[in-house]
């Protein structure tokens, strides 16, 4: 519903890789460029590593855009599968039976596949997607696949997309030879503060936006602070930021709005004593830490509550949705309608952080008292997941 009220035609800050809102960093450009050159020059073995968010797979979509359609792409997404598995769903994104469950069957029938596109003069490229989460052996049959050569010419390329688990797995020793059949490695890197205000502009353009500035330079500051320049975290803020300020007619998002998002998503920096959480055992015969233990269950008690209204009032949104799509005539009273629900929705996230920042004190003045009589500390339990407006 923000949509409007900021003059845009639609959301500028989904977290779907779409290619058509791919902002090209220079770090974008330079993976882009390597693997255009590969693609072109069919240089075995591409390895693409980048951080969880930073736009590796939009980058691939738009890739995939590029290619010629005489060359065949098959995509892997799933990647916590074993050997055999690998090889069957290999098979399978290229359209091949997969009946049997014979290794040496399959491998010879994808052999055939690749020499009759060969003969036919058409290359084909598989991608593997989240590739870090390949167990070792997937990794070795992987690199067998890559023996199935012509006298001179790769009959498939590969390329390998992932985490930097991925770089740091292909460093151990036993995979050498794997690495060995890489020709190209590239990284992808965090934008900096420059570039996080370029690539808000640019998203706000392709959305059809005519005021670039909505959000003012201070906003833009805090959210580099908050996202670390990481696209993914971008895009949450901005488009909590939106929400936000439509709910308080805001028509400029300064830096409050940012602050009280990334708060209530959990994206806040943390602050002392996050990492000790007293054990039940620890904390008997102590009075004082009981009461403060029990006070901090109740305030996280309150948040999962809350974090229940919100689940609920997103149906409801949903619901009020479809209904002013439905509904041509009425529009002007079910704006106001969704306006109230908006509204009602900043009211919880508000709650939540303050509930949140009265955890995070009591939890640091537990840690102190811990630290003051010299005992251990002890892990947390992990947080509520935060629901996503």
């Amino acid at each position: 519903m923000y949509e409007t009220f900021y003059g845009l035609k639609e959301k500028p800050f989904n977290l779907t890789p779409d290619p058509d809102y791919l902002y090209m960093s220079p770090g974008h450009e330079n993976v882009y460029s390597h693997l255009e050159y590969a693609i072109q020059e069919s240089k075995g073995f591409v390895v693409v590593t980048g951080e969880i968010g930073s736009g590796k797979t939009t980058l691939i979509n738009y890739l995939l855009r590029k290619i010629p359609q005489t060359i065949h792409v098959g995509i892997i997404n799933n990647t916590f599968v074993h050997p055999q598995e690998l090889l069957k769903m290999i098979c399978q994104e290229f359209d091949l039976q997969t009946e049997t469950t014979d290794k040496t069957a399959l491998l010879t029938r994808f052999y055939n596949y690749l020499l009759e596109q060969y003969a036919k003069r058409k290359r084909v490229i598989l991608i593997i997607d989240e590739a870090q989460n390949l167990p070792e052996r997937s990794l070795e049959e992987i690199r067998m696949l890559s023996n199935l050569e012509s006298e001179k010419h790769h009959l498939i390329q590969m390329i390998l997309v992932g985490q930097p688990q991925l770089r740091d797995k292909l460093h151990q020793k036993r995979l050498e030879q794997f690495v060995q059949r890489v020709t190209v490695h590239c990284h992808l890197e965090a934008l900096d503060k420059e570039e996080v205000e370029h690539y808000i502009q640019h998203r706000l353009r392709v959305a059809g936006a005519e005021n670039l500035n909505i959000f003012n330079s201070e906003a833009l500051r805090a959210i580099y602070k908050h996202s670390l320049g990481i696209p993914r975290l971008i895009n949450t803020l901005c488009d909590s930021a939106f929400v936000y300020g439509y709910a308080d007619d805001a028509n400029v998002i300064g830096p409050e709005l940012i602050d009280a998002v990334a708060q209530a998503r959990n994206l806040a920096p943390k602050g002392k004593g996050q990492d000790t959480f007293p054990d039940e055992e620890e904390k008997e015969g102590d009075p004082a830490s009981i009461a403060a233990s029990r006070l901090l269950e109740d305030l996280q008690a309150r948040i999962r509550t809350l974090e229940e209204r919100l689940a609920s009032q997103e149906n409801e949104t949903r619901n009020l949705r479809q209904e002013l799509e439905a509904r041509n005539g009425n529009r002007e009273d079910l704006e106001k309608v969704f306006t109230k629900f908006f509204r009602e929705m900043k009211k919880s996230y508000d709650s939540r952080a303050k509930m949140e920042a009265q955890v995070e004190r009591l939890k640091e003045r537990l840690a102190e008292k811990e630290e003051s009589q010299g005992r251990l500390s002890f892990p947390q339990p992990p947080p509520a997941e935060n629901k996503k407006s």
